[in-house]
Protein backbone atom coordinates (compact mmCIF):
# COMPACT_ATOMS: atom_id res chain seq x y z
CA UNK A 1 0.00 0.00 0.00
CA UNK A 2 2.79 2.36 0.88
CA UNK A 3 4.58 1.60 -2.38
CA UNK A 4 1.33 2.22 -4.32
CA UNK A 5 0.77 5.54 -2.60
CA UNK A 6 4.36 6.66 -3.28
CA UNK A 7 4.00 5.70 -6.98
CA UNK A 8 0.78 7.69 -7.31
CA UNK A 9 2.36 10.75 -5.71
CA UNK A 10 5.42 10.57 -7.95
CA UNK A 11 3.28 10.08 -11.06
CA UNK A 12 0.97 12.95 -10.16
CA UNK A 13 3.89 15.23 -9.47
CA UNK A 14 5.51 14.38 -12.78
CA UNK A 15 2.27 15.07 -14.66
CA UNK A 16 1.82 18.38 -12.88
CA UNK A 17 5.36 19.38 -13.78
CA UNK A 18 4.77 18.52 -17.42
CA UNK A 19 1.59 20.65 -17.49
CA UNK A 20 3.34 23.58 -15.80
CA UNK A 21 6.30 23.48 -18.21
CA UNK A 22 3.96 23.43 -21.26
CA UNK A 23 2.06 26.52 -20.10
CA UNK A 24 5.32 28.42 -19.58
CA UNK A 25 6.49 27.64 -23.09
CA UNK A 26 3.16 28.76 -24.57
CA UNK A 27 3.24 32.11 -22.73
CA UNK A 28 6.79 32.80 -23.91
CA UNK A 29 5.89 32.16 -27.59
CA UNK A 30 2.78 34.33 -27.28
CA UNK A 31 4.90 37.17 -25.87
CA UNK A 32 7.40 36.89 -28.75
CA UNK A 33 4.59 37.00 -31.32
CA UNK A 34 3.08 40.04 -29.57
CA UNK A 35 6.46 41.85 -29.62
CA UNK A 36 6.91 41.06 -33.32
CA UNK A 37 3.43 42.42 -34.07
CA UNK A 38 4.17 45.64 -32.17
CA UNK A 39 7.50 46.07 -34.00
CA UNK A 40 5.84 45.57 -37.41
CA UNK A 41 3.14 48.06 -36.37
CA UNK A 42 5.81 50.67 -35.48
CA UNK A 43 7.46 50.19 -38.87
CA UNK A 44 4.14 50.50 -40.72
CA UNK A 45 3.32 53.71 -38.80
CA UNK A 46 6.77 55.16 -39.53
CA UNK A 47 6.42 54.41 -43.26
CA UNK A 48 2.79 55.60 -43.30
CA UNK A 49 1.41 52.28 -44.57
CA UNK A 50 -1.98 52.80 -43.00
CA UNK A 51 -3.73 49.68 -44.39
CA UNK A 52 -0.93 47.47 -43.09
CA UNK A 53 -1.02 49.21 -39.69
CA UNK A 54 -4.81 48.67 -39.42
CA UNK A 55 -4.34 44.95 -40.13
CA UNK A 56 -1.65 44.72 -37.43
CA UNK A 57 -3.95 46.42 -34.90
CA UNK A 58 -6.50 43.66 -35.62
CA UNK A 59 -3.82 40.98 -35.16
CA UNK A 60 -2.75 42.61 -31.90
CA UNK A 61 -6.34 42.52 -30.65
CA UNK A 62 -6.82 38.92 -31.67
CA UNK A 63 -3.38 37.76 -30.54
CA UNK A 64 -3.75 38.51 -26.87
CA UNK A 65 -2.60 42.11 -26.70
CA UNK A 66 -3.86 44.01 -23.71
CA UNK A 67 -6.66 46.54 -24.02
CA UNK A 68 -4.17 49.31 -23.28
CA UNK A 69 -1.84 48.14 -26.06
CA UNK A 70 -4.65 47.91 -28.60
CA UNK A 71 -6.05 51.32 -27.63
CA UNK A 72 -2.63 52.94 -27.80
CA UNK A 73 -1.92 51.41 -31.25
CA UNK A 74 -5.30 52.58 -32.56
CA UNK A 75 -4.69 56.12 -31.24
CA UNK A 76 -1.25 56.24 -32.88
CA UNK A 77 -2.76 55.08 -36.18
CA UNK A 78 -5.45 57.79 -36.18
CA UNK A 79 -2.99 60.46 -35.05
CA UNK A 80 -0.59 59.52 -37.88
CA UNK A 81 -3.36 59.81 -40.44
CA UNK A 82 -4.33 63.23 -39.09
CA UNK A 83 -0.72 64.45 -39.10
CA UNK A 84 -0.17 63.30 -42.69
CA UNK A 85 -3.35 65.01 -43.85
CA UNK A 86 -2.27 68.19 -42.06
CA UNK A 87 1.15 68.09 -43.74
CA UNK A 88 -0.49 67.56 -47.14
CA UNK A 89 -2.82 70.51 -46.57
CA UNK A 90 0.07 72.73 -45.41
CA UNK A 91 2.06 71.76 -48.50
CA UNK A 92 -0.83 72.62 -50.83
CA UNK A 93 -1.48 75.92 -49.04
CA UNK A 94 2.21 76.83 -49.38
CA UNK A 95 2.13 76.00 -53.09
CA UNK A 96 -1.00 78.12 -53.56
CA UNK A 97 0.70 81.10 -51.89
CA UNK A 98 3.92 80.66 -53.88
CA UNK A 99 2.04 80.43 -57.18
CA UNK A 100 0.08 83.56 -56.26
CA UNK A 101 3.28 85.49 -55.50
CA UNK A 102 4.74 84.36 -58.84
CA UNK A 103 1.67 85.59 -60.70
CA UNK A 104 0.61 82.01 -61.65
CA UNK A 105 -3.04 82.57 -60.82
CA UNK A 106 -4.47 79.44 -62.49
CA UNK A 107 -1.98 77.19 -60.65
CA UNK A 108 -2.82 78.90 -57.36
CA UNK A 109 -6.53 78.27 -57.94
CA UNK A 110 -5.83 74.57 -58.64
CA UNK A 111 -3.95 74.21 -55.34
CA UNK A 112 -6.82 75.92 -53.51
CA UNK A 113 -9.27 73.39 -55.01
CA UNK A 114 -7.11 70.51 -53.73
CA UNK A 115 -7.03 72.04 -50.24
CA UNK A 116 -10.82 72.41 -50.30
CA UNK A 117 -11.24 68.71 -51.08
CA UNK A 118 -9.22 67.82 -47.97
CA UNK A 119 -10.50 70.59 -45.68
CA UNK A 120 -13.40 72.65 -47.07
CA UNK A 121 -13.34 75.08 -44.14
CA UNK A 122 -9.59 75.78 -44.13
CA UNK A 123 -9.18 79.31 -42.65
CA UNK A 124 -6.64 80.54 -45.25
CA UNK A 125 -8.68 79.66 -48.35
CA UNK A 126 -10.89 82.80 -48.35
CA UNK A 127 -7.89 85.12 -48.06
CA UNK A 128 -5.91 83.38 -50.84
CA UNK A 129 -8.93 83.33 -53.17
CA UNK A 130 -9.54 87.00 -52.46
CA UNK A 131 -5.93 87.82 -53.39
CA UNK A 132 -6.27 85.76 -56.59
CA UNK A 133 -9.34 87.75 -57.60
CA UNK A 134 -7.56 91.03 -56.82
CA UNK A 135 -4.60 89.95 -58.97
CA UNK A 136 -6.90 89.05 -61.84
CA UNK A 137 -8.50 92.47 -61.62
CA UNK A 138 -5.08 94.16 -61.63
CA UNK A 139 -3.96 92.19 -64.69
CA UNK A 140 -7.19 92.93 -66.55
CA UNK A 141 -7.07 96.63 -65.67
CA UNK A 142 -3.42 96.80 -66.75
CA UNK A 143 -4.32 95.31 -70.13
CA UNK A 144 -7.19 97.75 -70.50
CA UNK A 145 -4.92 100.71 -69.66
CA UNK A 146 -2.45 99.55 -72.32
CA UNK A 147 -5.23 99.22 -74.89
CA UNK A 148 -6.41 102.74 -74.09
CA UNK A 149 -2.89 104.16 -74.43
CA UNK A 150 -2.37 102.31 -77.71
CA UNK A 151 -5.69 103.54 -79.10
CA UNK A 152 -4.83 107.13 -78.14
CA UNK A 153 -1.41 106.82 -79.76
CA UNK A 154 -3.11 105.62 -82.95
CA UNK A 155 -5.74 108.38 -82.59
CA UNK A 156 -8.49 105.78 -82.46
CA UNK A 157 -10.70 107.78 -80.12
CA UNK A 158 -13.74 105.50 -80.33
CA UNK A 159 -11.80 102.50 -79.06
CA UNK A 160 -10.05 104.57 -76.40
CA UNK A 161 -13.34 105.93 -75.05
CA UNK A 162 -14.96 102.47 -75.09
CA UNK A 163 -12.07 100.89 -73.18
CA UNK A 164 -12.01 103.74 -70.68
CA UNK A 165 -15.74 103.31 -70.04
CA UNK A 166 -15.21 99.59 -69.43
CA UNK A 167 -12.37 100.33 -67.01
CA UNK A 168 -14.52 102.80 -65.07
CA UNK A 169 -17.37 100.27 -64.93
CA UNK A 170 -15.20 97.39 -63.70
CA UNK A 171 -12.81 99.29 -61.46
CA UNK A 172 -14.04 102.80 -60.84
CA UNK A 173 -11.27 103.63 -58.34
CA UNK A 174 -8.36 102.65 -60.59
CA UNK A 175 -5.63 105.32 -60.09
CA UNK A 176 -4.97 105.67 -63.84
CA UNK A 177 -8.53 106.69 -64.72
CA UNK A 178 -8.20 110.45 -63.99
CA UNK A 179 -4.95 110.71 -65.95
CA UNK A 180 -6.29 108.68 -68.87
CA UNK A 181 -9.45 110.76 -68.99
CA UNK A 182 -7.39 113.95 -68.93
CA UNK A 183 -5.04 112.67 -71.66
CA UNK A 184 -7.96 111.54 -73.83
CA UNK A 185 -9.70 114.89 -73.56
CA UNK A 186 -6.42 116.69 -74.22
CA UNK A 187 -5.69 114.50 -77.26
CA UNK A 188 -9.14 115.11 -78.72
CA UNK A 189 -8.67 118.80 -78.11
CA UNK A 190 -5.33 118.67 -79.95
CA UNK A 191 -7.01 116.98 -82.92
CA UNK A 192 -9.62 119.72 -83.10
CA UNK A 193 -6.94 122.38 -82.80
CA UNK A 194 -4.87 120.70 -85.51
CA UNK A 195 -7.84 120.66 -87.85
CA UNK A 196 -8.41 124.36 -87.23
CA UNK A 197 -4.71 125.12 -87.84
CA UNK A 198 -4.76 123.00 -91.02
CA UNK A 199 -7.73 124.99 -92.32
CA UNK A 200 -5.82 128.24 -91.70
CA UNK A 201 -2.73 126.89 -93.49
CA UNK A 202 -4.84 125.77 -96.44
CA UNK A 203 -6.34 129.24 -96.72
CA UNK A 204 -2.87 130.84 -96.71
CA UNK A 205 -1.62 128.39 -99.35
CA UNK A 206 -4.55 129.23 -101.60
CA UNK A 207 -3.71 132.92 -101.30
CA UNK A 208 -0.19 132.11 -102.59
CA UNK A 209 -1.47 129.94 -105.43
CA UNK A 210 -0.65 131.74 -108.68
CA UNK A 211 -0.34 128.68 -110.83
CA UNK A 212 3.47 128.53 -110.46
CA UNK A 213 5.79 126.64 -108.15
CA UNK A 214 5.80 128.08 -104.64
CA UNK A 215 7.97 126.46 -101.98
CA UNK A 216 6.20 128.53 -99.34
CA UNK A 217 2.75 127.37 -100.40
CA UNK A 218 3.84 123.72 -100.55
CA UNK A 219 5.44 123.96 -97.12
CA UNK A 220 2.16 125.30 -95.75
CA UNK A 221 0.23 122.47 -97.38
CA UNK A 222 2.64 119.81 -96.16
CA UNK A 223 2.20 121.06 -92.61
CA UNK A 224 -1.57 121.10 -93.17
CA UNK A 225 -1.47 117.48 -94.39
CA UNK A 226 0.48 116.50 -91.30
CA UNK A 227 -2.07 118.18 -89.03
CA UNK A 228 -5.16 116.99 -90.92
CA UNK A 229 -4.67 114.51 -93.81
CA UNK A 230 -8.14 115.15 -95.21
CA UNK A 231 -9.00 114.58 -98.87
CA UNK A 232 -9.42 118.31 -99.56
CA UNK A 233 -5.98 119.25 -98.25
CA UNK A 234 -4.27 116.35 -100.01
CA UNK A 235 -5.95 117.27 -103.31
CA UNK A 236 -4.67 120.85 -103.02
CA UNK A 237 -1.19 119.62 -102.20
CA UNK A 238 -1.13 117.25 -105.18
CA UNK A 239 -2.29 120.03 -107.51
CA UNK A 240 0.14 122.69 -106.25
CA UNK A 241 3.12 120.30 -106.06
CA UNK A 242 2.91 119.99 -109.85
CA UNK A 243 3.65 123.69 -110.34
CA UNK A 244 7.11 124.87 -111.43
CA UNK A 245 10.07 122.48 -111.52
CA UNK A 246 8.82 119.43 -109.78
CA UNK A 247 10.53 116.27 -111.03
CA UNK A 248 8.35 113.21 -110.64
CA UNK A 249 9.69 109.68 -110.17
CA UNK A 250 9.04 107.33 -111.88
CA UNK A 251 6.45 108.93 -114.19
CA UNK A 252 9.02 111.45 -115.56
CA UNK A 253 12.36 109.97 -114.42
CA UNK A 254 12.92 106.22 -114.04
CA UNK A 255 14.98 106.60 -110.86
CA UNK A 256 15.53 109.13 -108.11
CA UNK A 257 19.23 109.21 -109.04
CA UNK A 258 18.31 110.13 -112.61
CA UNK A 259 16.20 113.03 -111.36
CA UNK A 260 19.01 114.19 -109.09
CA UNK A 261 21.39 114.44 -112.05
CA UNK A 262 19.36 117.25 -113.57
CA UNK A 263 18.38 118.96 -110.34
CA UNK A 264 19.64 122.17 -108.80
CA UNK A 265 19.01 124.10 -105.59
CA UNK A 266 15.34 124.71 -104.77
CA UNK A 267 14.18 121.90 -107.08
CA UNK A 268 11.91 119.24 -105.69
CA UNK A 269 11.91 115.55 -106.55
CA UNK A 270 8.48 114.11 -105.92
CA UNK A 271 8.70 110.34 -105.43
CA UNK A 272 5.52 108.45 -106.08
CA UNK A 273 4.48 105.39 -104.09
CA UNK A 274 6.70 102.35 -104.54
CA UNK A 275 9.92 100.72 -103.39
CA UNK A 276 13.20 102.03 -104.87
CA UNK A 277 16.55 100.32 -104.50
CA UNK A 278 18.98 103.25 -104.65
CA UNK A 279 21.85 104.89 -102.78
CA UNK A 280 21.62 108.68 -103.16
CA UNK A 281 23.99 111.60 -102.69
CA UNK A 282 21.73 114.65 -102.58
CA UNK A 283 23.04 118.03 -103.82
CA UNK A 284 22.60 121.00 -101.51
CA UNK A 285 19.27 122.80 -101.60
CA UNK A 286 17.36 119.93 -103.25
CA UNK A 287 14.21 118.42 -101.77
CA UNK A 288 13.16 114.78 -101.96
CA UNK A 289 9.54 114.34 -100.93
CA UNK A 290 7.63 111.07 -100.94
CA UNK A 291 4.00 110.70 -101.79
CA UNK A 292 3.41 108.66 -98.62
CA UNK A 293 5.72 107.88 -95.74
CA UNK A 294 4.38 104.36 -95.39
CA UNK A 295 4.24 103.54 -99.11
CA UNK A 296 7.26 105.39 -100.53
CA UNK A 297 10.34 103.36 -99.62
CA UNK A 298 14.00 103.86 -100.54
CA UNK A 299 16.43 101.11 -99.59
CA UNK A 300 19.88 99.83 -100.51
CA UNK A 301 22.14 96.92 -99.50
CA UNK A 302 23.66 97.46 -96.07
CA UNK A 303 27.19 96.62 -97.28
CA UNK A 304 27.05 99.18 -100.10
CA UNK A 305 26.46 102.66 -98.67
CA UNK A 306 24.05 104.96 -96.90
CA UNK A 307 20.59 105.27 -98.42
CA UNK A 308 20.74 109.10 -98.22
CA UNK A 309 24.04 111.00 -98.02
CA UNK A 310 24.33 114.78 -97.67
CA UNK A 311 27.77 116.24 -98.30
CA UNK A 312 29.28 119.67 -97.77
CA UNK A 313 27.10 122.67 -98.58
CA UNK A 314 25.52 125.72 -97.01
CA UNK A 315 22.01 125.18 -98.37
CA UNK A 316 19.85 122.71 -96.55
CA UNK A 317 18.73 119.44 -98.12
CA UNK A 318 15.15 118.51 -97.26
CA UNK A 319 13.93 114.92 -97.17
CA UNK A 320 10.32 114.23 -96.18
CA UNK A 321 7.52 111.65 -96.10
CA UNK A 322 9.64 108.57 -96.84
CA UNK A 323 10.69 105.25 -95.38
CA UNK A 324 14.48 104.78 -95.56
CA UNK A 325 16.05 101.44 -94.72
CA UNK A 326 18.90 99.02 -95.35
CA UNK A 327 18.65 95.63 -97.01
CA UNK A 328 20.41 92.87 -95.10
CA UNK A 329 22.83 93.22 -92.21
CA UNK A 330 26.55 93.91 -91.93
CA UNK A 331 28.35 93.03 -88.72
CA UNK A 332 31.74 94.61 -89.51
CA UNK A 333 33.62 97.06 -87.30
CA UNK A 334 32.72 99.79 -89.81
CA UNK A 335 29.14 100.08 -91.02
CA UNK A 336 27.12 102.57 -93.01
CA UNK A 337 24.23 104.47 -91.51
CA UNK A 338 20.93 104.76 -93.35
CA UNK A 339 21.21 108.58 -93.37
CA UNK A 340 24.62 110.29 -93.44
CA UNK A 341 25.18 114.02 -92.93
CA UNK A 342 28.86 114.69 -93.56
CA UNK A 343 29.60 118.43 -93.21
CA UNK A 344 26.27 119.35 -94.81
CA UNK A 345 22.81 120.45 -93.67
CA UNK A 346 19.73 118.24 -93.58
CA UNK A 347 16.08 118.71 -92.66
CA UNK A 348 14.47 115.29 -92.19
CA UNK A 349 10.69 115.38 -91.74
CA UNK A 350 7.95 112.81 -91.33
CA UNK A 351 10.36 109.97 -92.15
CA UNK A 352 10.80 106.43 -90.87
CA UNK A 353 14.42 105.23 -90.65
CA UNK A 354 14.72 101.50 -89.97
CA UNK A 355 16.98 98.45 -90.18
CA UNK A 356 20.22 100.44 -90.27
CA UNK A 357 23.28 98.26 -90.27
CA UNK A 358 25.12 101.00 -88.35
CA UNK A 359 23.51 104.17 -87.00
CA UNK A 360 20.08 105.22 -88.16
CA UNK A 361 21.21 108.82 -88.70
CA UNK A 362 24.90 109.83 -88.43
CA UNK A 363 26.01 113.48 -88.31
CA UNK A 364 29.77 114.04 -88.73
CA UNK A 365 32.47 116.62 -89.36
CA UNK A 366 30.55 119.73 -88.45
CA UNK A 367 27.34 118.64 -90.13
CA UNK A 368 23.91 119.58 -88.81
CA UNK A 369 20.60 117.73 -88.94
CA UNK A 370 17.10 118.76 -87.92
CA UNK A 371 14.68 115.89 -87.38
CA UNK A 372 10.96 116.53 -87.07
CA UNK A 373 8.18 113.96 -86.72
CA UNK A 374 10.60 111.13 -87.45
CA UNK A 375 10.88 107.60 -86.14
CA UNK A 376 14.19 105.73 -85.96
CA UNK A 377 13.96 102.02 -85.12
CA UNK A 378 16.01 98.80 -85.14
CA UNK A 379 19.40 100.35 -85.85
CA UNK A 380 22.47 98.14 -85.52
CA UNK A 381 24.17 100.89 -83.49
CA UNK A 382 22.57 104.15 -82.31
CA UNK A 383 19.33 105.65 -83.53
CA UNK A 384 20.95 109.09 -84.00
CA UNK A 385 24.71 109.64 -83.58
CA UNK A 386 26.21 113.14 -83.60
CA UNK A 387 30.00 113.38 -83.48
CA UNK A 388 32.66 116.05 -83.53
CA UNK A 389 33.17 119.76 -82.87
CA UNK A 390 30.44 121.96 -84.41
CA UNK A 391 28.37 118.90 -85.32
CA UNK A 392 24.83 119.26 -84.07
CA UNK A 393 21.27 117.99 -84.22
CA UNK A 394 17.84 119.28 -83.29
CA UNK A 395 15.15 116.70 -82.59
CA UNK A 396 11.47 117.56 -82.27
CA UNK A 397 8.70 114.98 -81.93
CA UNK A 398 11.13 112.18 -82.71
CA UNK A 399 10.82 108.58 -81.54
CA UNK A 400 14.00 106.50 -81.30
CA UNK A 401 13.06 102.97 -80.32
CA UNK A 402 14.50 99.47 -80.20
CA UNK A 403 17.99 100.39 -81.40
CA UNK A 404 20.82 98.05 -80.44
CA UNK A 405 22.82 100.77 -78.66
CA UNK A 406 21.66 104.29 -77.68
CA UNK A 407 18.55 106.14 -78.76
CA UNK A 408 20.63 109.26 -79.51
CA UNK A 409 24.17 110.28 -78.61
CA UNK A 410 26.23 113.48 -78.71
CA UNK A 411 29.97 113.05 -78.24
CA UNK A 412 33.40 114.35 -79.01
CA UNK A 413 32.24 117.98 -78.87
CA UNK A 414 28.85 117.53 -80.57
CA UNK A 415 25.82 119.44 -79.32
CA UNK A 416 22.08 119.55 -79.78
CA UNK A 417 18.56 120.16 -78.56
CA UNK A 418 15.71 117.71 -78.03
CA UNK A 419 12.05 118.47 -77.43
CA UNK A 420 8.81 116.52 -77.26
CA UNK A 421 10.57 113.27 -78.18
CA UNK A 422 10.75 109.78 -76.76
CA UNK A 423 13.50 107.19 -76.49
CA UNK A 424 12.17 103.71 -75.77
CA UNK A 425 13.54 100.21 -75.20
CA UNK A 426 17.01 100.84 -76.60
CA UNK A 427 19.82 98.37 -75.91
CA UNK A 428 21.86 100.92 -73.94
CA UNK A 429 20.96 104.48 -72.94
CA UNK A 430 18.04 106.53 -74.16
CA UNK A 431 20.07 109.76 -74.48
CA UNK A 432 23.83 110.05 -73.97
CA UNK A 433 26.12 113.07 -74.19
CA UNK A 434 29.89 112.84 -73.68
CA UNK A 435 32.32 115.74 -73.92
CA UNK A 436 29.87 118.31 -75.33
CA UNK A 437 31.39 121.78 -75.54
CA UNK A 438 28.10 123.69 -75.59
CA UNK A 439 24.97 123.28 -73.44
CA UNK A 440 22.54 120.54 -74.41
CA UNK A 441 18.88 121.21 -73.71
CA UNK A 442 16.26 118.45 -73.41
CA UNK A 443 12.63 119.34 -72.74
CA UNK A 444 9.26 117.60 -72.63
CA UNK A 445 10.83 114.27 -73.59
CA UNK A 446 10.59 110.72 -72.28
CA UNK A 447 13.22 108.01 -71.89
CA UNK A 448 11.72 104.69 -70.86
CA UNK A 449 12.54 101.00 -70.75
CA UNK A 450 16.16 101.33 -71.89
CA UNK A 451 18.60 98.65 -70.77
CA UNK A 452 21.02 101.12 -69.19
CA UNK A 453 20.26 104.77 -68.35
CA UNK A 454 17.49 107.13 -69.39
CA UNK A 455 19.60 110.34 -69.67
CA UNK A 456 23.40 110.12 -69.34
CA UNK A 457 25.83 113.06 -69.33
CA UNK A 458 29.59 112.87 -68.91
CA UNK A 459 32.01 115.81 -68.93
CA UNK A 460 29.51 118.17 -70.56
CA UNK A 461 29.73 121.97 -70.56
CA UNK A 462 26.13 122.57 -69.56
CA UNK A 463 23.01 120.41 -69.70
CA UNK A 464 19.36 121.20 -68.98
CA UNK A 465 16.67 118.57 -68.45
CA UNK A 466 13.30 120.29 -68.17
CA UNK A 467 9.87 118.67 -67.79
CA UNK A 468 11.10 115.22 -68.83
CA UNK A 469 10.33 111.64 -67.79
CA UNK A 470 12.83 108.87 -67.00
CA UNK A 471 10.92 105.70 -66.29
CA UNK A 472 11.78 102.00 -65.88
CA UNK A 473 15.35 102.21 -67.19
CA UNK A 474 17.33 99.26 -65.89
CA UNK A 475 20.41 101.02 -64.47
CA UNK A 476 19.22 104.53 -63.64
CA UNK A 477 17.08 107.50 -64.55
CA UNK A 478 19.32 110.58 -65.01
CA UNK A 479 23.10 110.46 -64.44
CA UNK A 480 25.74 113.21 -64.49
CA UNK A 481 29.43 112.36 -64.12
CA UNK A 482 33.06 113.41 -64.78
CA UNK A 483 32.89 117.02 -63.55
CA UNK A 484 30.03 118.03 -65.82
CA UNK A 485 29.24 121.73 -65.38
CA UNK A 486 26.18 123.97 -65.45
CA UNK A 487 23.66 121.19 -64.71
CA UNK A 488 19.94 121.94 -64.43
CA UNK A 489 17.26 119.34 -63.71
CA UNK A 490 13.77 120.68 -63.06
CA UNK A 491 10.08 119.80 -63.28
CA UNK A 492 10.95 116.22 -64.23
CA UNK A 493 9.61 112.85 -63.16
CA UNK A 494 12.01 109.99 -62.41
CA UNK A 495 10.44 106.72 -61.32
CA UNK A 496 10.88 102.94 -61.16
CA UNK A 497 14.45 102.96 -62.48
CA UNK A 498 17.01 100.38 -61.38
CA UNK A 499 19.92 101.28 -59.08
CA UNK A 500 19.10 104.99 -58.71
CA UNK A 501 16.83 107.83 -59.81
CA UNK A 502 19.01 110.95 -60.26
CA UNK A 503 22.78 110.65 -59.78
CA UNK A 504 25.36 113.45 -59.46
CA UNK A 505 28.94 112.22 -59.31
CA UNK A 506 31.24 114.05 -56.95
CA UNK A 507 32.60 117.15 -58.69
CA UNK A 508 29.53 117.80 -60.88
CA UNK A 509 28.41 121.45 -60.81
CA UNK A 510 24.65 121.67 -60.12
CA UNK A 511 22.90 124.97 -60.85
CA UNK A 512 19.34 123.80 -60.41
CA UNK A 513 17.77 120.63 -59.03
CA UNK A 514 14.20 121.66 -58.19
CA UNK A 515 10.57 120.63 -58.53
CA UNK A 516 11.42 117.06 -59.56
CA UNK A 517 9.37 114.02 -58.59
CA UNK A 518 11.76 111.16 -57.82
CA UNK A 519 10.13 108.01 -56.48
CA UNK A 520 10.00 104.20 -56.50
CA UNK A 521 13.54 103.85 -57.85
CA UNK A 522 15.71 101.02 -56.58
CA UNK A 523 18.53 102.02 -54.26
CA UNK A 524 19.04 105.80 -54.18
CA UNK A 525 16.33 108.24 -55.20
CA UNK A 526 18.66 111.26 -55.53
CA UNK A 527 22.31 110.27 -55.11
CA UNK A 528 24.55 113.30 -54.62
CA UNK A 529 28.34 113.26 -54.33
CA UNK A 530 28.45 109.76 -55.81
CA UNK A 531 31.84 108.11 -56.26
CA UNK A 532 32.27 105.77 -59.24
CA UNK A 533 35.06 103.37 -60.09
CA UNK A 534 37.23 104.56 -63.02
CA UNK A 535 35.88 103.49 -66.41
CA UNK A 536 38.29 101.19 -68.20
CA UNK A 537 36.99 101.35 -71.76
CA UNK A 538 34.87 103.19 -74.31
CA UNK A 539 31.97 100.77 -74.13
CA UNK A 540 29.41 103.59 -74.02
CA UNK A 541 30.82 105.29 -77.14
CA UNK A 542 30.21 103.76 -80.55
CA UNK A 543 32.31 104.96 -83.48
CA UNK A 544 30.49 106.46 -86.47
CA UNK A 545 30.53 104.57 -89.75
CA UNK A 546 32.59 105.77 -92.71
CA UNK A 547 31.01 108.01 -95.32
CA UNK A 548 30.19 106.43 -98.67
CA UNK A 549 32.48 107.44 -101.52
CA UNK A 550 31.53 110.73 -103.15
CA UNK A 551 32.55 111.22 -106.78
CA UNK A 552 31.66 114.91 -107.07
CA UNK A 553 30.19 117.09 -104.34
CA UNK A 554 27.84 118.89 -106.68
CA UNK A 555 26.51 115.85 -108.53
CA UNK A 556 24.28 112.99 -107.58
CA UNK A 557 25.73 109.50 -107.76
CA UNK A 558 23.02 107.01 -108.74
CA UNK A 559 23.22 103.58 -107.19
CA UNK A 560 22.37 101.82 -110.48
CA UNK A 561 21.99 102.57 -114.16
CA UNK A 562 18.82 104.26 -115.29
CA UNK A 563 16.01 101.88 -115.94
CA UNK A 564 17.07 99.34 -113.28
CA UNK A 565 15.28 100.89 -110.31
CA UNK A 566 11.66 100.19 -111.15
CA UNK A 567 9.37 100.81 -108.19
CA UNK A 568 7.35 97.96 -106.87
CA UNK A 569 3.74 99.09 -106.61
Amino acid sequence: MWLLMIALLVGGGYYGYQQWAGIGISNEARKERLDDTLEEFDQAIEKRRWDEAEMLVGQLNEGGGSDEQVAEAFDRLEQGKVEEKGQQIAFLVGNAQSALEAGQLTESENFCAQVEELQPDHPQLPEIRSLINESKMRVRSLLMVREIEKAMQEENWRVAESQLSSLVKEQSKHPAIPLLRTRLEAAKKVVMENRAKAAELLAKARELDEGVYSAEALALLEEAVRLDPSEEIRANYTRMSEYGKVMRVPSEFPTIAAALKGSKANDRIFVEKGTYTESLIVPEGVEIVGESRAETIIECPAEKAAVIAVGQGNKKVRVASLTLRHQGLVNDDERFPVVLVDSGRLLLEDTLVSRASGHGVAVLNGGHATLMLCKIVESGWDGVSVKGEKSGAILSRVTSEGNLHHGVDFWDGANGQISKSQFLSNGRAGIIAIGSTEPIKISESRSEGNREIGFFFSDVAGAEVDNCDAHKNQLGGIVFEHESRGIKVKNSRVSKNGKAGIVFEKGVEILNNEANTVEQNEGHQVWSEAVFAPRTGDDTITPPPPAPPVEEKSEAAPAQEDGQDVPEE
